[in-house]
């Protein structure tokens, strides 16, 4: 049992959530320096040098793809279009050279978050709050953290339902059609909840209950199908 528990663990566990640790990241109160110490927790130094290095940098490239596509959703300056044509060739290079250079001034960006004071251990703080009102100060991180700060989705669920399809169709039992298989899942869903809508207790932890031994409430009984 316990290399089974062992295995299950390394299947979702062993290998690093990048997804996680970047949402760590721009949470502004654990940053670089709580992705570090939690690496050189849970692996030895020479592992945790490794995973930080990469995180690093997928981290890059991450940044690097949502400031080109907001450098590219920015509208080009009207006024700087209408004045460069009556500039001298060499200050139209010289723009041109600051436009194709932006990037440099963008990723000090990335380069200050990092650098700057970690905001303190509050109760009360409000990590979306706090990213609305620095939005302007870090405007690409910004964007990163509205794409990776939303409520993870979670496959309980749908895990669920197969473990309960599972039980129904099994080596004995596996001619049955595709709407008989629905009917099962969904009539013991229904059995269950009708039984919590009226205040009966239902045993969570013996997940294969008999159906057949289940007792209606007399408002399902009555129904004539």
């Amino acid at each position: 049992m316990g290399h089974a528990m062992m295995d299950k663990f390394n299947k979702y566990w062993e290998e690093p959530n990048n997804v996680m640790v970047l949402a760590t990241f721009l949470d502004p109160r654990y940053k670089m320096k709580y992705v570090d110490w939690c690496f050189g927790q849970i692996y030895d130094e020479d592992k945790a040098e490794t995973e930080l290095s990469a995180f690093k940098k997928d981290l890059d490239k991450l940044y690097e793809k949502f400031d080109s596509q907001k450098r590219q959703a920015e509208p080009q300056c009207k006024n700087t279009c209408n004045t460069s044509t009556s500039m001298p060739p060499a200050d139209s290079e010289f723009l041109s050279f600051l436009s194709s250079t932006s990037t440099k001034r963008s990723k000090s960006e990335l380069r200050n978050y990092t650098d700057d004071a970690n905001e303190g251990m509050v109760a009360t703080f409000n990590l979306l709050e706090w990213w609305k009102v620095n939005a302007l100060r870090y405007p690409v991180l910004a964007n990163m953290a509205r794409r990776f700060l939303t409520i993870p989705a979670s496959s309980v669920s749908s895990e669920s339902s197969f473990s309960t399809g599972g039980r129904i169709l099994d080596d004995y039992r596996s001619s049955l059609k595709p709407y008989m298989v629905e009917a099962l899942v969904c009539g013991g869903s229904y059995i269950k909840g009708a039984h919590k809508d009226l205040n009966v207790l239902v045993e969570e932890d013996d997940e294969e209950e008999d159906v057949e031994k289940v007792k209606l409430p007399k408002s399902v009984a009555d129904c004539n199908y």
